[in-house]
């Protein structure tokens, strides 16, 4: 279908007008570059916009066909009227997962020792610069290179030969577990920064399907999550370690499975790791697959002209919207690089952060972490390091009850199976939903907010608040402090026919407990009330 004059006109408009220019830059054999031109220094954010939007000079032309059709126009003035989907904001709980070759040694130093770091996953980066992983790489492997680990290596600490080879996947046994634990959605690393892509990509034999368990990974996790409703996103890295179509230094590190790049961008150059590699391989994934969110990382090298950030939105919202689809992607687009913003806690439909909530949490966000330190598997992860099952719980209301969702990490072993330490958590948290779920899902932060007893959540359309409650009182009293409202009912959810006394104070709700905790973790209290809340002046 081609564009109506008003569809053409809305989008030359709101890519054009927040500079009220548009510049055709030539290139080689007179193309024209699709590049995103960069705001002149001092240039101030178009009106109703946190940051600048400056035009784009031509779409890609891979993308742009769908861009130039869809509701969607490449410029954050279009983008940000993306609303996010309400299973996102009502899924709360969600799973991913790193998993690649860096699997096969499963090793980092702990964060607080010498030389000590926090994600295995960065192993092949660690062998470059890091003194205890360059020893441990030395003694236990030999030293061979990272690439060894794709296809088998000998352990000469075992004698065994490992690699990575996925044996023993099931991608149905891990949904089904993630079923079990309460997740309503799931993403992993489809390629991450060493290059490793887990689906069968036509611009790379740097894949699972080439190399390694030759199986296309992703695709079964796919087909896994959408047979039992999960939904199902992915984890793309931007920028690559070592690919010398990124670093322009062929020979400098071993790469295997690459391919030269051809001219996708129709403009003379066929070398450009971006428009020749990076975007056709992020519109393969998106027009296979069909996602359900986005998570971009490795963005912190180039500001997000230089990724063509809102080119790659655009074309995801529209070819999603015309499927009747609901998609959400995180913030990770370009860093203040290159005279333009950073886009984290910005853009995008909600934020994401590591293990620090260090963000305007009053939006849509949501904490990813592991278990542990690290994401990927990580053998020499300590104990002490590890979030024990009732911190585990716990984590879930912290987050929600912050307006976030929480999303925990997992770093599969090289043969596809989970750390026992992850399903035992996993496990809890599933058990602990499965009588609580609902003081979790559609819920969101109560104008209690935090607690000196835990937390509160609730629930405004059924009228409901729950009362988190983390340390259970000698004395039986609890009190939320902080708000006023009608209270009609309260009952514990691990006790439903069990009622609880409640009244409303001057200075809240009183709730009198009898008994013992139901919950170790967290046992939660649902009141029921009339009218509004209130806060206490």
């Amino acid at each position: 279908m081609k564009n109506s004059p008003l569809r053409t006109a809305r989008l030359v408009a709101a890519v054009l007008l927040p500079l009220g220019l548009f510049v055709a830059a030539p290139s080689a054999e007179g193309a024209v570059e699709p590049q995103e031109s960069n705001p002149s220094p001092g240039e101030k954010a178009p009106s109703g916009l946190p940051t600048e939007d400056p035009a784009i000079e031509r779409l890609h032309p891979m993308l742009a066909p769908v861009i130039e059709q869809g509701p969607f126009a490449p410029s954050w003035a279009s983008l940000i009227e993306h609303p996010l989907p309400r299973w996102f904001k009502d899924s709360k709980v969600g799973i991913s997962a790193h998993w690649g070759p860096y699997a096969v040694p499963g090793w980092t130093p702990r964060k607080d020792s010498p030389y000590g770091v926090a994600y295995a996953e960065w192993y092949w980066q660690w062998m470059q610069s890091n003194e205890a992983v360059k020893e441990h790489h030395s003694r236990v492997y030999g030293g061979v290179p990272y690439d060894a680990f794709i296809d088998g290596t000998a352990n000469l600490e075992t004698g065994a030969t490992e690699a990575f080879d996925a044996a023993d996947f099931d991608a149905d046994a891990w949904m089904e577990l993630f079923e079990r634990a309460g997740a309503k959605y799931f993403f992993i690393t489809a390629k991450h920064h060493d290059g490793f892509c887990l689906f069968d990509s036509a611009y790379t034999g740097r894949d699972a399907v080439d190399c390694g368990p030759k199986r296309d990974l992703y695709g079964e996790l796919v087909a896994a999550a959408r047979k039992r409703g999960i939904r199902v996103g992915l984890y793309y890295s931007f920028y690559e370690w070592f690919n010398p179509a990124y670093t322009g230094r062929p020979g400098a590190a071993p790469y295997k499975g690459f391919q030269p790049l051809e001219d996708r961008d129709l403009d003379g150059d066929p070398a450009e790791y971006v428009d020749d590699f990076m975007i056709p391989q992020i519109k393969e994934l998106i027009d296979r697959y069909h996602p359900d969110s986005l998570c971009f990382d490795g963005e912190w090298e180039h500001g997000y002209p230089h990724w063509r950030g809102r080119q790659i939105i655009a074309y995801y919202y529209n070819q999603a919207a015309e499927r009747g689809q609901q998609v959400a992607v995180n913030d990770r687009f370009g860093q203040a690089k290159e005279g333009v913003s950073d886009t984290r806690g910005v853009y995008g439909d909600f934020y994401h952060v590591e293990y620090h909530a260090d963000i305007d949490r009053t939006k849509p966000w949501a904490m990813w972490r592991g278990f542990g330190n690290s994401y990927g598997y990580n053998r020499n992860e300590h104990e002490d390091n590890i979030l024990t099952t009732a911190q585990t719980v716990q984590m879930v209301v912290d987050v929600v009850s912050d307006n976030g969702n929480i999303e925990f990490n997992l770093g599969p072993k090289a043969d596809g199976t989970l750390a026992a330490f992850e399903v035992e958590r996993l496990e809890a948290m599933g058990r602990w939903l499965g009588v609580n779920g609902e003081s979790i899902y559609g819920a969101s932060k109560s104008p209690f907010g935090a607690q000196d007893f835990g937390r509160t959540t609730w629930n405004p359309e059924r009228r409901r608040l729950f009362a988190h409650v983390y340390r259970w009182p000698e004395s039986g009293l609890v009190t939320l402090k902080g708000a006023r409202m009608k209270p009609t009912a309260a009952t514990l959810l691990a006790r439903p026919g069990d009622p609880v006394a409640v009244r409303a104070t001057d200075e809240g709700i009183e709730l009198r407990l009898t008994g013992t905790a139901p919950d170790p973790a967290v046992s939660v209290i649902a009141i029921d009330f009339e009218g509004s809340i209130e806060p206490l002046d």
